[in-house]
């Protein structure tokens, strides 16, 4: 995200009251690892993140066998309200995607200093225990496990760890693969949202893994003020292309082609500005998002979001069939007999799935209506965007 890259630079203050004699003592080279300098807890609240944490890792099921069950860690690693949101809620749409939500943890910085914690705290042994915790459950032949991150990044591709005044630190691209590696996890998806997060592509440009980022490798992202919901590459991937019915890889591209849109506009209101104020602000460059996609990762990928993929597209259908019954059909979309053949297709498909899946007829009809009425509340705000979806899987619904 822009600017704003400090995280790592607050390891040393919080340190500061070190001794003197200590600080003379010769210094050996920081490891190549993931780590922090970490402020203790008080007690109580040390004591509550234990069990938050222990909670977390014991509500995990067991995969199933024939099944291509997906893991999901999604992690605010800095305290500003705007990546607690968006790990927050990118987890629930990626959970919905992959058929998930038992199988899911979320970590956090938290939302600042003082405000009570909704989740375990985002610190390394935390991360290395989810991590760990998922590898000793998963058959690495036939799962998947989706790891999310958002926080600031440095142009050195650090992704930034914060707590104020407790804890600073930083999370390398070496550092996942590394602890992936060490976890026994093969196949995975790794979403970086972060300035400069292209530095995590060639690290993991490997058949067993897709990696998507927020920018290239040499440039900032957008949208990490406190105050949002989202950052621009979590709005456009998560909260707009992954609500849809297209495959993740599509939904990327989708999400890419949002974003420079809005950046775009950004850089037309900066182009706007009397020169006096232009020079006083950095020009808005593209954040040119990156991603590789492994050949051995993909087939999973696909058989993993398949019940997910279903679900949502008959969702988008049911909106359109009842817009359409209503006589105010989504443009292009007014042929009920079209849309009641498609949506039949498409709800056969994802019972198909979820029979896979253990999952009842009455489970999957549950989440169709849910994903319908979730729609709904999108529409006013998204309304183009709902409309392409549901055409879309029009295309694809028989």
């Amino acid at each position: 995200m822009r600017a704003m890259w400090k995280g790592l630079a607050l390891g040393t203050a919080l340190f500061a009251a070190a001794g003197a004699a200590e600080a003379q003592q010769p210094q050996q080279p920081m490891p190549d690892v993931f780590m922090s300098n970490e402020v203790a807890m008080p007690p109580a609240e040390a004591a509550k993140q234990v069990e938050m944490m222990a909670s977390a890792l014991s509500s995990l099921p067991p995969q199933r066998p024939g099944v291509a069950d997906t893991y999901v860690l999604s992690v605010s690693f800095w305290n500003d309200p705007v990546f607690e949101s968006e790990a927050k809620e990118a987890a629930g749409i990626l959970a919905r995607r992959y058929d998930a939500t038992d199988r899911t943890i979320v970590l956090s910085a938290g939302r600042g200093p003082g405000i009570a914690r909704n989740y375990p705290a985002a610190t390394p042994d935390n991360f290395q225990a989810a991590l760990g915790k998922i590898g000793s459950i998963i058959d690495p032949n036939e799962d998947l496990v989706v790891v999310f991150m958002t926080s600031h990044g440095g142009p050195d591709g650090t992704v930034a760890l914060q707590e104020k005044g407790r804890l600073a630190g930083g999370i390398r691209a070496n550092h996942l693969r590394n602890s992936l590696a060490q976890a026994g996890i093969r196949s995975k998806v790794v979403i970086v949202s972060a300035c400069f997060s292209g530095n995590f592509i060639l690290p993991f440009s490997d058949p067993d893994t897709i990696v998507l980022t927020a920018a290239a490798a040499d440039r900032t992202s957008f949208g990490c003020q406190p105050n949002r919901d989202w950052t621009y590459f979590g709005d456009a991937l998560f909260n707009h292309a992954l609500r849809g019915g297209a495959p993740l890889v599509d939904s990327y591209d989708e999400a890419v082609n949002l974003i420079g849109g809005w950046e775009g506009d950004l850089h037309a209101n900066w182009e706007a500005l009397p020169p006096t104020q232009k020079g006083k602000e950095p020009e808005p460059l593209p954040s040119n998002p990156q991603r590789n996609v492994g050949d051995n990762v993909l087939p999973m990928v696909s058989k993993a979001e398949a019940y997910g993929v279903a679900v949502s597209c008959a969702g988008q259908l049911s909106f359109a069939l009842d817009r359409a019954r209503s006589g105010r059909p989504l443009k292009g979309m007014g042929d009920m007999a079209q849309l009641q053949t498609a949506k039949t297709a498409v709800e056969t498909r994802a019972q198909q799935e979820g029979t896979k899946r253990q999952r009842s007829t009455q489970d999957t009809a549950k989440s169709i209506a849910a994903t319908s009425a979730s729609v709904l509340q999108l529409f006013s705000a998204q309304a183009a965007d709902v409309t392409a979806r549901a055409v879309k899987c029009l295309a694809t619904g028989p």
